[in-house]
């Protein structure tokens, strides 16, 4: 019997949910209500950037592909998680922590880090500290056509390179960003498949995703 796991690599959002420096906080009002309209209903104000999230290549490049126009396909793939802890602030994840991975990366897999970032989440540095992709590594996955690029912290940058660096590498080459991933201690296989879903909102440059791992023999 095949069996398989799923697990939520998906942060919730709610009004306490920490957001990049300068972005608006997550807001949800009661609309409608259930002794008034007969049904319960909220809206909700959000930078599309917050929580788990995808980014567009439009979020760095002009006249570049948003997030309605992704194919849809590239949201379901193959995926490889590679463990490298950082600790300090403002490390940086190399090509040495990817090669020593001992890890094959095949066209149109995705890339996961599991930087342990995630378990800093309520600390002041979160951000300003966060691990993040050399431009090495960037490059380097670059070369081996990979679908995304999947990380635990905040940023595919690190925390404090302000230029977007490998944001402006990746997403030039149309290689998709997956940031504030977490639960990834769950997950005990190197290979399994990865459901990304992003809203689709029409022209926009990211928008948050339900992240989910798809593990054991009858993912594939």
């Amino acid at each position: 019997m095949l069996t398989t796991r799923v697990i939520d690599l998906t942060r919730e959002i709610s009004v306490d949910t920490r957001v990049f420096p300068g972005s608006p906080s997550p807001a949800m009002i009661s609309w409608s209500k259930m002794d008034v309209h007969g049904y319960d209903s909220e809206v909700v104000f959000l930078s599309t950037h917050t929580s788990t999230h995808m980014d567009a290549p439009s979020h760095f490049m002009i006249n570049a592909t948003s997030i309605d126009k992704i194919d849809v396909s590239r949201f379901v793939s193959n995926a490889v998680i590679i463990r490298t802890n950082k600790k300090e602030l403002d490390e940086l994840i190399t090509v040495d922590d990817i090669v020593e991975a001992n890890t094959d990366i095949m066209p149109g897999d995705s890339i996961i880090f599991s930087t342990g970032w995630e378990s800093e989440v309520c600390k002041e540095y979160y951000f300003s500290g966060s691990p993040g992709l050399s431009p090495e590594a960037a490059e380097y996955l670059i070369k081996r056509r990979i679908n995304a690029v999947a990380i635990d912290s905040p940023s595919i940058d690190k925390g404090m390179d302000h230029n977007f660096t490998c944001h402006k590498i990746l997403l030039s080459h149309e290689i998709l960003i997956v940031e504030n991933l977490c639960n990834l201690g769950q997950v005990n296989d190197l290979r399994f498949k990865l459901l990304i879903a992003p809203l689709k909102f029409s022209g926009a440059t990211g928008s948050p995703v339900r992240a989910i791992a798809i593990i054991g023999q009858g993912a594939f």
